[in-house]
């Protein structure tokens, strides 16, 4: 499966990559995105999986736990990062100048 098609293969991986976004970057565990996004365990497992073979998750063993984090590190996270920004700049019906400024910074106003 090419990157982008693990990305943006169905409605749940933009919806997960969003929470993501949205949340400051990690969860608890699977069990807590499966109740965030109300689809099934296995559903978001295989979501999580997908996106962590690409590159945009991560996953951490912290005891007996797993945390699924953000990867600040791979370059298709800034690059969704920023695609999120741009579409909601448009959705704002921020000017073109306005949109192209805030491409050029570095990151995003919110910390990851």
């Amino acid at each position: 499966m090419e990157t982008l098609e693990k990305i943006f293969g169905n409605n749940t991986h933009i919806k997960v990559i969003l929470l993501f976004y949205n949340n400051g970057g990690y969860f608890n565990n699977i069990t807590g995105l499966a109740k965030n996004l109300d689809k099934s365990h296995v559903t978001v497992r295989k979501v999580v999986s997908d996106l962590i073979e690409a590159g945009i998750l991560s996953e951490l063993d912290i005891g007996k736990s797993r945390v699924i984090k953000i990867n600040e590190n791979c370059p298709y996270t800034e690059a969704l990062f920023t695609f999120i920004n741009s579409m909601r700049s448009l959705k704002e019906k921020k000017s073109i100048g306005e949109i192209i400024e805030r491409r050029t910074d570095k990151r995003p106003d919110h910390a990851w």
